[in-house]
């Protein structure tokens, strides 16, 4: 165990994925956005979907509507208006998700976790921090607190 602080991070893992793996992905991942369909009103709010979550997957530095759009050369104030105006509602979308997870990842005794996980942050750089029960360091400090649902079966996690 170190003395002092140690400032070494490790390294990235070696990314071996070839163009067919990730061509095979992209597939994947355009038929699974296909199923929320009936989740939006309009054709251009699935396109527009799609685009978010590949701006989510991306490379973009920093996970905003405005870095994404631009990484992926899409229109900054479009993809700003699908998620701050467009008329679509999160419940539909939610619930298929929910259905999904539940065919291919649910058994008749599968069960739910809920976990708190806290950080503790300094400063005011970042949301939520606030002094509260930190069980990562098991006393009142600032920090962010999340809550977490999983659901681990035998076919997976989600």
């Amino acid at each position: 165990m170190p003395n002092g602080i140690v400032t070494e991070t490790c390294p990235a893992p070696e990314c071996n994925l070839t163009d067919q793996d990730v061509d095979g992905f992209m597939d994947e991942m355009r038929t699974y956005i296909k199923k929320f369909d009936p989740a939006f009103q309009r054709s251009e709010q699935l396109g527009w979907s799609q685009s978010y979550l590949q701006g989510l997957l991306g490379d973009a530095s920093r996970k905003n509507v405005e870095q994404m759009a631009l990484e992926l050369g899409q229109n900054v104030r479009d993809m700003q208006h699908f998620i701050g105006q467009s008329p679509w509602e999160a419940e539909p979308v939610i619930a298929i998700h929910q259905r999904l997870v539940g065919e291919a990842l649910g058994e008749a005794d599968g069960v739910t976790l809920i976990d708190e996980s806290s950080v503790v942050k300094q400063g005011n750089n970042s949301v939520g921090v606030a002094a509260q029960y930190c069980g990562s360091v098991g006393k009142t400090a600032n920090g962010q607190v999340g809550v977490y649902l999983g659901m681990p079966v035998a076919k997976g996690t989600a």
